[in-house]
């Protein structure tokens, strides 16, 4: 079983529950984790993505509106051909 942690003090405080009874003894070694951690790598890419301003809520509903306005009009011309 491998199991990753933090250092703290004297203490390692692992990440998940290694499922052993308390007092259990067990052999531990210590092996530094790689630098570039997936957190890190998470945070360049994030810096490479350009962020911009979210549409209000009103304008939001006006651009859906208009997305959906070609569809109801050949719905309509549809509906009128047919009948």
């Amino acid at each position: 079983m491998s199991l990753r942690g933090v250092v703290r003090g004297r203490t390692i405080e692992l990440e998940a529950d290694p499922h052993l009874p308390d007092g259990t003894q067990v052999e531990v070694e210590v092996r530094p984790c790689p630098t570039d951690a997936l957190f890190e790598r998470l945070h360049a890419l994030w810096q490479l993505t350009t962020t911009e301003p979210l549409p209000s809520l009103e304008e939001a509903s006006q651009q859906a509106a208009q997305a959906l306005a070609p569809k109801r009009a050949s719905r309509l011309v549809q509906a009128m051909r047919q009948k």
